[in-house]
Formats: structure tokens, sequence, C-alpha cells
């Protein structure tokens, strides 16, 4: 079954429109998207690139993983285009451990030159709601402790730190970071939401 065929996708493909009004193509990832996707990666500013759990340059893993989530389930990879480029991508997966199948995590990326337009918000909201259609009834993210940006945009979609590991990750430079665990319930992210809805709402239009 491709991703575009599951049934938590019925509704897909939609129109989102970040803060400035601009309008986003937003489905689930289909096999035909592999090397767009490779290339939205590879594309990042190395600044970037350092937070990335896996080498983008040349690495298998990386590829494999890819294909991995795309056949599993309960993942979901979320695609935003606008005009025919990829300007962000969600990710959606279970915990691998079988005492936590009940926990999701969530990933966002957005391309240089579509940032600060809320576009990373939006794709994490509809991750949130995709999550209870997949039985989740709880998040986490894991980001180094330099990444300010997605820190505030995990606080406003209800995600609160809940851990912090010490020289835990390591970046491309070989540089410790503290990795901090974001992690948030349902029902604390769908009443952030909420609120969210009812201020600005850009994915709302």
């Amino acid at each position: 079954m491709s991703s575009m065929d599951h049934p938590h996708h019925e509704t897909w493909p939609r129109s989102i429109h970040d803060r400035d009004g601009n309008a986003y193509v937003l489905r689930p990832m289909q096999i035909s998207d592999f090397d767009v996707v490779k290339g939205f990666f590879h594309a990042m500013p190395r600044e970037d690139r350092m937070f990335l759990r896996y080498d983008v340059e040349g690495s298998q893993q990386f590829e494999h993983r890819l294909i991995e989530t795309l056949r599993h389930p309960r993942s979901l990879r979320l695609l935003a285009f606008r005009d025919g480029i990829l300007a962000g991508h969600g990710l959606l997966e279970p915990n691998p451990h079988l005492w936590s199948q009940h926990v999701g995590e969530v990933r966002v990326i957005v391309r240089e030159g579509f940032k600060h337009k809320s576009l990373g918000s939006i794709i994490l909201r509809e991750l949130v709601d995709q999550a209870g259609l997949r039985g989740f009834d709880k998040l986490t993210a894991r980001i180094m402790d330099s990444q300010n940006a997605v820190r505030k945009m995990c606080e406003r979609v209800g995600f609160s730190a809940e851990a912090e590991l010490k020289n835990h990750v390591m970046d491309l430079d070989g540089k410790k970071h503290t990795m901090l665990v974001m992690s948030c319930s349902l029902d604390d992210a769908w009443h952030a939401m909420e609120l969210l809805l009812s201020d600005v709402a850009p994915w709302a239009r």
C-alpha cells in the first residue's frame, strides 16, 4: 500500500496558506518523491544539516530511513510544495520500543527562504492531527539545545521540555550538545492549537 493510498490520507492533497498568504500544496510523500526529498535535504545549508541525525551526503542509512518510513503504516512524511518547490518537510513516526507504542515522534524542517512564515507550525499542527488518527496520545520532539527557533515552534503547539541530556548528541563538526526531549499530550496540543486558531490561524484560510 502506498503512502497516498493509506486511509488516513483520504483528504490529501490540501491547500494551506502561510502567514503572508502564500499558498502551498500539502500532501504525504510518495515513493516517486524520493529524489525530490533527497534533493531537499542535500540543499540544506550546512548550519542546518548540523542538526540532522543522519549525514545526508552519500549516506545509505539516510536513504534506507526514507523508504522505511514510507512503508510503516503509522509513519507519515508530509511535504509542502509552493510553485513546485518542496518548501517544508514533516515526519511523524512511532517510538521503536514496544512499551511506548502510544508515543509518536515529530520532526519538521523548512527550506531556507520559506522560514519565519509560520509554515513549520502549520506542518507541525497537521502532524498532531494525524497522530490522533494513528493511535498516538503523546508526542515527543528531540532537539539540540541551540535550536531555539525549533523549540519556540514546539512550545507554541503545546510542547514543553521534559528532559535534558547533557553532551548527548554530536554535530557534524564533532561538537557535543545537550539534547532536549520535548513532549506533549495530544489533549495539550489540541488546546494550544485552539488558542492559535483564535489568534492568527493561517492554516484555516
